[in-house]
């Protein structure tokens, strides 16, 4: 069987909230300096967002989440992310106008037809999950897909928010694209497979419906169980045996922490993954696998659960096909 890995950064939240703090700022546009009405203000991963008025004011709540980041995103500018912990409330934020080049808009034949590249963005962008079936993209004309022949990857991205649907767990979601690649391989039988995925964003999460139903959050919480996301958690929070994860390499089981190196820094967990490679376990059913993929073996977790460098991570197994979450 062949396994595909991944490396992505791609935020899921589920977050119970303590307290209440706000931040507040003005968002405008960079060349005229008028203020931008309709912006939307959100921390990345959650549905905590606002829209600013039409002084271009916004006041967002932070609801335990001081180190999520901030993202303002408007149509036609470029996407700016700030980090709340560092933020100054009351200032200026200003948007600057995306620049097109012709260049970059004239685009050679590659040999595939968008059909087949939007079939593959779309299985890989969105994963594996159950709920992933439930999604839909309901903007794909706005995301440009090319592949090289030469290096034989799939890379995409889009000007506005990818907007996605997901009834199964009642979500809908604005996602900006940062960066998607696909790498493929051959197999010996000459068939094509992804064997490496990468993609990077900031998302923002709200309801489908008025009011949320039991029976999706109990599928939300399905979902949850068992992600990337939940074992960052774990991992970070020292958890990783009483939420049913267990550590293996080489075969044979280990001690949970055996392989972590973990340190409080802060609003950061520092995390050292002592060998290259590992395989995790939840509930005796669920395999994955994480691999070190820089020199210095050190990522970090936030108090959500994201980790960083997006790229210093390698995922395969349930890790890997799981992407979405959504």
């Amino acid at each position: 069987m062949l396994e595909k890995k991944s490396l992505f950064l791609f935020f899921f939240s589920i977050s119970f909230f303590v307290y209440s703090q706000s931040i507040s700022g003005t968002v405008i546009d960079d060349i005229t300096k008028e203020p931008l009405f309709g912006a939307t203000v959100y921390l990345d991963g959650t549905t905590i967002g606002v829209i600013t008025d039409l002084n271009g004011d916004f006041q967002l709540e932070l609801k335990n989440t001081l180190n999520s980041p901030m993202v303002i995103s408007y149509v036609g500018y470029e996407t700016k992310v700030f980090q709340t912990e560092n933020f100054i409330t009351g200032k200026n934020l200003y948007l600057a106008p995306k620049r097109i080049d012709l260049d970059e808009i004239i685009l050679p034949p590659d040999g595939w037809s968008r059909e087949k590249k939007l079939r593959i963005f779309k299985s890989e962008f969105l994963g594996k999950a159950v709920s992933s079936k439930h999604c839909k993209i309901l903007n794909s004309k706005e995301i440009t897909l090319i592949y090289n022949s030469n290096k034989n990857t799939l890379t995409a991205f889009s000007d506005n928010p990818i907007i996605i649907t997901n009834k199964y767990l009642d979500y809908k979601i604005s996602y900006n694209l940062v960066d998607f690649e696909v790498q493929f391989k051959n197999s010996t039988n000459e068939l094509r497979y992804s064997h490496l995925v990468y993609y990077a964003g900031t998302s923002f999460f709200s309801e489908l419906s008025l009011k949320t139903k039991k029976r999706n959050i109990s599928k939300r919480e399905k979902e949850y169980y068992g992600s990337l996301i939940h074992f960052m958690r774990s991992l970070s929070d020292k958890t990783l045996v009483e939420n049913n994860f267990e550590i293996y390499n080489n075969g044979f089981h280990a001690d949970p922490y055996q392989y972590f190196k973990i340190n409080y820094e802060q609003e950061l967990v520092k995390v050292e993954l002592t060998v290259d490679r590992i395989t995790i376990l939840f509930n005796n059913t669920d395999q994955s696998s994480m691999e070190n993929t820089n020199n210095s073996n050190v990522f970090y977790i936030d108090k959500n659960g994201n980790h960083s460098p997006p790229n210093g991570l390698l995922f395969g197994g349930n890790f890997g096909f799981n992407l979405s979450s959504v």
